[in-house]
C-alpha cells in the first residue's frame, strides 16, 4: 500500500475520462523486457511484467 501511495508521474482522470476506458478497448503488450504497456484510449503506461515471446505481456 505504501508503493501505491508514493507513486510518481499519475494523472486524476476526470469523470469523461474514466468513461471512455473500457476493457474493450484495452491492450497488453511490451514496452521493455520486464515492462507491460498497457494501451486505451486517449493514453498508455508502462508496468512491470514479463514480455512473452508472441508478443504478449503477464502483469506481475
Amino acid at each position: 500500500m505504501k508503493k501505491i501511495l508514493n507513486l510518481s508521474n499519475v494523472k486524476k482522470l476526470s469523470k469523461e475520462e474514466q468513461k471512455s476506458i473500457s476493457g474493450a478497448g484495452t491492450s497488453i503488450s511490451c514496452c521493455g523486457r520486464n515492462k507491460c504497456r498497457i494501451s486505451y484510449p486517449g493514453g498508455s503506461f508502462c508496468e512491470p511484467g514479463r514480455c512473452l515471446t508472441w508478443g504478449g505481456c503477464i502483469l506481475y
